[in-house]
């Protein structure tokens, strides 16, 4: 977003290696450019790799474990839980040429290094680019280091071309980007040589300094860089030059800022990655801090350069960066707030787990799954904060095992054992949080059946000794998929009865929501099909259900099924593609392989032989856990199609299926002449004209001062508007109300 400045001789140093060495590291200091110079090359080099570019930022990553599943996922691989991650990513690259761009490894540098060490054996055609402060340190390793800028020394003369120099070209054009009307003469340039000398032509700082002209002249710049680049010298005897300069920079950033700023601040630091205004809300408010005055210091911390706020198409969010969130975390431990406010912010994540769990059942689901999807950064901040408290380890348990939804349905199955592993070692209490974490867990480790079972009869152990309804559901609904992956679906129905019963009798929306869904299931694979549609049509009239929900997907599947039973082919693969299309939405990566897993089953009853060979062959690739029931139907229709082509034919349109990418074979699969597409979302015809218009501008990111400017309406007026809307949609923010419209659009035009 911002120019390229410098650095000809580091670019080509950099290029040069990566002809010769299959690993390049690009080192140096904290803010000295690493991650640009490491990106322009790689944007450079590109069309050298047939199989593209991949970047993979790690900046927010304290954890080596997850390095692997962390990776996979960045480049594009899938995390299903049936094959181990150290596994999957070797194989997902083996046969590639491509440029893997690891950046920031430095709080995972040794996992890193044997990560590489192991991606480089056994994928020949990749090379390896990484930015880190230390260098991996493993054979074959070329290592790149760079420094600062080189900024005009005190004995030079005048300063004619700012381009002689790179600190100062970077000075200059990051400062007319704040202040376009700031003079370039000579004086002007002795005096922003000053600035960058002093700050040891920096990059990192000298944008920061840039930044400030938003409030500073060159002269009070200048000053106050002197004063506090003294000041650190002096405070910091013994530290590294890099922590005094930053350290006077990020200081005078806070002495620019209200007491309530520097309060938000603060207390923002307890956040990693990125958040939304209502979380801020939400974790940082009080007594000091008013909820109502939280949106004009959010807006402060803007226009300091403290706070970065990102479009997308749902709305904002907003994100402190890195080197500010520490020093918000020294300010917040001086002010002896730091437990209290991590407690918040891991009391938020679980109130965001909870109703997220609720709202997949509604016709907000995608709003709240990209809510979650969103703050996985703070999620992960949560439980590694509740791991090294004793006191809040039951809360770690309690999110690691309310997130069971979004481990699966984002690809992040091996990351969720990880956590709830952890947890449960660091917690053996017998407690209600425990069993839960256990039946999750246990779920989890569908595909490795002797770890589901230890896990599952000790939850089903310690859930009898407490009599908890919920928690005797949720063991027995795992109970119930643990047979259906065994291929016993009488067992099955067995487990899912009580499990229904105990949901029920703990007035579970979402537990009795689920169990209906895989008791249909269970009634299709034990033959009886019109139990199964029974069970669907009783989860449809479920309290706020609708054909909008994450689980519909689940019940059109279910029911393609059944009528499939009932030798129903067309109406089965109609209801088929349904479900496919409704789990591509949801972006339900476990959903999204179900549908690819059994689409050759209706596609081959249909008599469409080359798609259902096609799909046989993507459903190897992408073979979910938790459903191994369909591999028996599978391998049947296997049999009825190669018999249909012909061995050979056959043979070569099973292997173009497993060139498939996941998305691309639902793509395939919901194209497909006689699908059925998803409904219109509801909503639309509970908006007036005018509501649609003011939802249009909210869509546009607009405010209610903009919406009522265009509209020739008051603000009071605009803002009711939009509160209605909210209302009538039962939606919680803004964003959601743009991602609404933007879906609508969507659907319009396709429609």
């Amino acid at each position: 977003m911002t120019s390229f400045v410098g650095r000809r001789t580091e670019v080509a140093g950099v290029k040069r290696s990566l002809e010769t060495y299959r690993l390049v590291t690009v080192t140096g200091t904290g803010g000295v450019g690493k991650t640009r110079l490491a990106r322009r090359v790689a944007a450079d080099v590109g069309g050298a790799f047939p199989d593209g570019v991949w970047l993979v930022e790690l900046d927010d990553l304290a954890d080596g474990p997850l390095l692997a599943s962390t990776v996979l996922l960045g480049i594009g691989g899938r995390d299903d839980g049936v094959t181990a991650v150290d596994d999957a990513l070797p194989a997902y690259l083996r046969d590639r040429q491509a440029l893997l761009l690891l950046d920031g490894c430095d709080r995972v540098v040794e996992a890193c290094a044997e990560l590489v060490e192991r991606l480089l054996q056994a994928a020949p055609g990749v090379r390896v680019l990484c930015s880190s402060r230390r260098p991996l340190r493993i054979p074959g390793e070329a290592v790149v280091p760079i420094g600062p800028f080189p900024a005009p020394p005190e004995t030079a003369a005048r300063i004619a071309d700012p381009a002689s120099y790179d600190a100062v070209t970077l000075f200059v054009e990051r400062a007319l980007a704040v202040r376009p009307t700031l003079r370039t003469s000579a004086d002007d340039l002795d005096l922003i040589a000053r600035i960058c000398r002093r700050l040891d032509g920096l990059p990192i700082a000298i944008e920061f300094a840039a930044d400030r002209l938003d409030v500073l002249s060159l002269e009070e710049l200048g000053d106050r860089l002197d004063d506090a680049y003294r000041l650190l010298v002096t405070a910091k005897r013994g530290a590294p030059e890099r922590q005094r300069t930053l350290q006077a920079l990020v200081d005078s950033s806070h002495q620019l800022c209200s007491e309530p700023e520097q309060l938000l601040w603060a207390r923002l630091s307890v956040f990693t990655g990125r958040f939304e205004l209502p979380a801020v809300e939400d974790v940082c408010a009080d007594d000091r801090l008013p909820r109502d005055a939280v949106l004009d210091v959010v807006a402060g911390l803007i226009d300091k350069s403290v706070l970065v706020r990102d479009e997308h198409p749902g709305g904002s969010w907003f994100r402190l960066p890195r080197l500010l969130r520490d020093y918000g975390a020294l300010r917040l431990d001086e002010l002896d707030e730091w437990d209290r406010l991590r407690s918040r912010h891991v009391r938020w994540c679980q109130w965001l787990a909870d109703h997220a769990a609720e709202g997949l059942l509604t016709t907000r689901s995608d709003g709240w799954m990209g809510q979650v999807r969103g703050n996985h950064a703070n999620v992960r901040a949560a439980l590694e904060y509740c791991l090294g408290s004793p006191a809040r380890v039951q809360d770690g348990l309690r999110l690691a095992a309310a997130l069971w939804y979004y481990w699966i349905m984002a690809g992040r199955v091996a990351e969720g054992r990880e956590w709830l592993c952890r947890l449960l070692r660091a917690a053996p209490e017998p407690t209600t949080a425990r069993a839960s974490a256990l039946g999750a867990a246990a779920y989890l480790a569908l595909a490795d059946h002797g770890r589901a079972d230890e896990l599952l009869a000790e939850g089903t152990a310690l859930a009898e000794r407490l009599a908890e309804p919920t928690v005797t559901g949720e063991l027995r609904y795992v109970a119930g998929l643990l047979e259906l992956h065994r291929g016993d679906a009488a067992a099955a129905r067995t487990h899912l009865a009580v499990a229904l019963a105990r949901f029920r009798e703990g007035g579970d929306g979402m537990g009795t929501s689920k169990t209906l869904c895989l008791s249909a299931v269970a009634c299709v694979m034990d033959a009886a099909p019109r139990e199964a549609v029974s069970l669907c049509d009783e989860f449809l009239a479920m309290p706020g259900a609708s054909s909008e929900n994450w689980g519909f997907a689940y019940i059109q599947w279910t029911r393609a099924l059944a009528a499939w039973r009932e030798g129903l082919p067309t109406e089965a693969l109609g209801l088929h593609r349904q479900a496919a299309a409704l789990a591509r939405r949801f972006d339900d990566r476990f959903g999204m392989g179900v549908c690819v897993q059994s689409a050759a089953v209706h596609l081959e009853a249909a008599g469409r032989h080359r798609e259902a060979a096609v799909s046989l062959g993507a459903a190897e690739v992408h073979r979910v856990s938790g459903f191994g029931m369909l591999d028996d139907l599978r391998r049947r229709c296997a049999e009825d199609v190669r018999g249909a082509l012909g061995p050979v034919r056959y043979a070569e349109l099973v292997e173009e299926g497993r060139g498939l990418s996941l998305d691309r074979a639902v793509d395939r699969l919901v194209g497909q002449e006689g699908g059925a597409a998803p409904a219109p979302l509801p909503g639309t015809e509970l908006l007036s004209k005018r509501e649609w218009e003011v939802a249009e501008l909210v869509a546009e990111g607009r405010s209610n001062k903009e919406i009522a400017a265009a509209l020739v309406i008051s603000t009071r007026t605009a803002e009711g508007h939009v509160q209605r809307i909210l209302g009538k949609l039962e939606f919680l923010s803004r964003a959601q109300i743009a991602s609404w419209m933007t879906e609508q659009r969507v659907r319009g035009a396709t429609g």
